[in-house]
């Protein structure tokens, strides 16, 4: 009866031009419906076949698949599936994808001691902890992911793949970083954030893809600002100056997004300003003004003691000064503090003209100076020169003793101090005395020191004369002292003036008297009759 009823049925398939398979063999069927587990496919036989509902389940009723015949039968039904087929597909699909080194999908099935088994297009691979692109030992894999592969075995063995989590972030990396790059070359700035500090500056992480450099320089307007001041973390508005991309360099500033000082700087040469003193250096002041860097040479911090601004001025005070120079261009802006107050000595010299006479006190005398204190730091100088009508003087220390005070007489501007005046007050000796005396005269002088070799005398108030020793006396004596005295005064007769030098002689006054006594002994014994010659004129002269 069985042979009868499969002969039957063979007759009834064939009589209904019905198709027949034989296990292995290829079927092309639509599926017809879905029911729990399983799927009802159409492949042209008597009866629907059936295929597992999990193989099916990226595709819908009406759908075409093809399968494989299994000869086995399920709930009566004859058995197909995809798997064979499928798994051909997938271990393509990863071929191409190690040729390609293309990025595929990745589902964490088990972690094991030095990898990850994962599923990628339905079939299981092996991660490398290595390749997991942990950041940390903390970090744990996600359930999905990207990964490439990067190893296929095919062979009697077994299909084996080897896949790389951490290349595939990196091509994904540098994916977006390109796309990054090209985004910043339209755009030209972005928002990053404060990566690391360091003494030239900070880097900064854009989207955590790539790092770009905030150089100090081009961080502020404000020189005196520097990243310093920023955060680890902290969010920034940039503007791209600067992309090397065969280098991997992205120069970044933060001034270039702000208003440049410069160009809304409305002041102009000649114009009082305020400011603040933000540095303090060997040359002069740094100040902020209106937001741009100016300034002060310390000579024109004030007009008397300009070496002493470092004591005057100190970092944070506020000043006032005029523009003497201002470049926009250059950026170059010069300030003086004291061309806002009229200069004390024209002041000074406003109130005491030349020639009219101040009181001072002596400060300091050196050899040929010596400087005078007049009052609200106003300092004169007196010049051995202006001191004394004397020019054997050659120290000013003869003519001015200790800190005394005096009057003086005003007679100019010798740089920052007051030109004063000492022997202004009283004429010049030296013209009375060449208008009143010539060489032959005899004058009344004292005697005013000794040496061994003679005495200096003083003729008129700073009029001095020499008495060599061998002037002083026509008897011969050692030294002057034999002769004279300090502060005694004598009779002398000029012998030479030459220049301020001027010498006299005693000995020629005693000479002349002596003279002068032959000549009248000699005239008594003369005869009358002046045209007898009896020789006692010329035995007189001999006498």
């Amino acid at each position: 009866m069985e042979n009868f009823g499969e002969e039957f049925e063979k007759y009834l398939e064939e009589s209904l031009n019905l198709k027949t398979y034989s296990k292995g063999e290829r079927v092309k069927g639509k599926i017809v419906k879905f029911d729990n587990d399983i799927a009802y496919v159409d492949i042209g036989t008597k009866t629907e076949v059936v295929i597992p509902t999990e193989e099916v389940k990226d595709l819908k009723e009406g759908e075409e698949l093809e399968a494989i015949f299994t000869k086995k039968k399920q709930d009566g039904y004859w058995l197909i599936t995809r798997r064979p087929i499928l798994f051909q597909q997938r271990k393509e699909k990863l071929k191409k994808a190690l040729k390609d080194k293309s990025l595929v999908k990745a589902k964490l099935i088990e972690p094991k001691e030095k990898g990850y088994i994962v599923e990628v297009e339905g079939l299981k691979a092996y991660l490398p902890k290595s390749e997991a692109g942990l950041k940390s030992r903390g970090e744990e894999l996600p359930l999905e992911f990207k990964v490439i592969v990067i190893k296929v075995e095919d062979n009697s063995r077994g299909f084996r793949v080897v896949v790389s989590r951490k290349q595939a972030i990196e091509k994904e990396q540098e994916k977006k970083k390109e796309q990054l790059i090209e985004k910043l070359k339209e755009e030209k700035r972005i928002k990053g954030k404060v990566s690391k500090l360091t003494s030239k500056g900070a880097v900064i992480s854009i989207e955590d893809i790539i790092y770009g450099f905030l150089p100090n320089s081009l961080y502020s307007w404000d020189r005196d600002k520097t990243t310093d001041e920023l955060k680890i973390g902290e969010e920034l508005e940039l503007a791209v100056v600067e992309i090397d991309e065969k280098n991997n360099k992205f120069i970044l500033s933060k001034k270039a997004l702000e208003p440049n000082p410069w160009s809304v700087f409305d002041k102009k040469v000649g114009d009082v300003v305020e400011g603040v003193v933000k540095n303090i250096n060997d040359y002069g002041l740094i100040v902020k003004v209106n937001g741009v860097e100016g300034f002060i040479y310390k000579m024109e911090t004030e007009h008397l003691h300009p070496e002493n601004y470092k004591s005057k001025f100190k970092v944070g005070d506020k000043i006032k000064g005029k523009i003497i120079e201002l470049d926009k261009k250059k950026k170059r802006l010069k300030i003086s503090i004291k061309a806002l107050e009229p200069h004390p000595i024209d002041k000074f010299l406003t109130e005491n003209p030349e020639g009219s006479s101040v009181k001072g006190k002596v400060k300091e005398v050196k050899n040929k100076v010596a400087l005078i204190d007049l009052g609200d730091e106003l300092e004169g100088v007196l010049n051995l020169k202006d001191a004394t009508w004397n020019p054997k003087i050659k120290n000013i220390s003869q003519v001015l003793k200790g800190k005394t005070e005096e009057e003086f007489m005003v007679l100019g501007k010798e740089g920052n101090r007051i030109k004063l005046g000492l022997k202004q007050f009283k004429p010049d000796p030296w013209k009375t005395f060449r208008e009143k005396y010539k060489v032959g005269n005899i004058v009344k002088v004292k005697v005013k020191k000794l040496i061994d070799r003679g005495a200096f005398v003083d003729i008129l108030d700073d009029v001095e004369g020499f008495i060599p020793l061998k002037e002083i006396s026509k008897e011969p004596i050692e030294i002057p002292s034999d002769k004279l005295k300090l502060g005694e005064e004598v009779e002398a007769k000029i012998k030479q003036i030459k220049g301020f030098d001027i010498t006299l002689s005693i000995k020629a006054i005693e000479l002349d008297k002596e003279k002068k006594e032959l000549e009248e002994i000699v005239s008594k014994f003369k005869p009358k009759d002046s045209s007898r010659d009896t020789g006692l004129a010329t035995l007189g002269e001999l006498l």
